[in-house]
């Protein structure tokens, strides 16, 4: 068995999102305070509840750093998926509910709104503002890895504290635009019940998004393989080793931004055990600088009278 680097440092945008999310919150705030308005209070809660959301994902991070020990040989690296999924629960809980809560509440005891174009200047800022970060979040994946496009890989991607964090300032944008428009149908309109309306639209935003982050977050908690091409990949090099007389079986298994590789295969005969674990390190050694993100390969070797995926 060989193992490879460990996890990397905390994802840039995790920092895009926090410094973005303090700023606009604040702001959000006290527009909130000033105005009376629902949905500018409902996207400040949102935006409080990134700010804790983003610490959360810092935390699980440098929690995932720890180096390996006795009862956790492979390490720490999956402990970003619980900081992840406490992360998905608030955001629908707190970016959610509350939101939606704020809404109804204002909704049912026909609340007014008082100087509607600051909320609509302030809502319009905090979405140029999120739209920045949401750019440099987008920027900061590697552009191989999102070259398929943002949807396949998010559906693909281990690096959860990227998905989250562009995830959150995607459906920041999104509500937002919902926020604006609910503010701006008030101003038109003179009716202050589309102003709740924004809000209860922005607790739907969120909890959709957290529903769409805990399905993919427990995707990674069961289980999952690495997308097929890069299996294809990977057996297609085994194949192409001249040591390597047949591939029984490979499993690549996603292990939070990394890889698992578990490998049984025929090998060219050789006359001794010294020279057989030798070419099975080159092997390990090439496959891991081969494919970087193979932070652990298993190499077992098989005889063919072991029949097709010997146990």
């Amino acid at each position: 068995m060989r193992r490879g680097a460990a996890p990397a440092p905390v994802a840039r945008a995790v920092y895009y999102a926090l410094a973005s999310n303090v700023v606009v919150a604040l702001c959000k705030f006290a527009a909130a305070a000033y105005t009376n308005s629902g949905a500018t209070l409902a996207e400040a809660a949102h935006s409080s509840a990134d700010c804790l959301n983003q610490v959360l994902l810092i935390v699980g991070r440098r929690a995932a750093l720890g180096p390996p020990d006795e009862q956790h040989p492979l390490g720490f690296s999956r402990e970003t998926h619980f900081y992840a999924m406490l992360v998905a629960l608030q955001f629908f809980i707190v970016g959610g509910l509350v939101s939606m809560a704020i809404g109804a509440w204002r909704l049912w005891h026909h609340s007014g709104v008082d100087h509607l174009q600051v909320a609509f200047g302030v809502l319009v800022v905090s979405a140029l503002a999120e739209g920045s970060a949401l750019r440099a979040s987008i920027r900061s994946i590697d552009r191989k890895r999102r070259a398929g496009g943002l949807w396949r890989w998010f559906r693909e991607t281990g690096e959860l504290e990227n998905m989250l964090s562009v995830g959150e300032d995607a459906a920041a944008l999104v509500s937002l635009l919902v926020s604006i428009a609910g503010t701006g149908l008030a101003a038109l309109t003179g009716r202050p019940g589309f102003d709740a309306l924004g809000s209860i639209g922005v607790g739907g935003v969120m909890m959709a998004t957290a529903v769409f982050s805990l399905r993919e977050i427990k995707s990674l908690i069961v289980g999952e393989a690495a997308r097929a091409s890069v299996r294809r990949a990977m057996h297609a090099w085994l194949d192409a080793r001249p040591e390597i007389g047949r591939v029984v079986s490979l499993v690549v298994l996603r292990w939070s931004d990394s890889l698992l590789v578990a490998v049984q295969a025929e090998l060219v005969e050789r006359r001794d055990a010294v020279a057989l674990v030798r070419t099975i390190d080159h092997i390990e050694h090439d496959l891991q600088k081969a494919f970087p993100a193979a932070r652990w390969v298993f190499f077992e070797p098989e005889l063919r009278e072991h029949g097709e995926h010997p146990l």
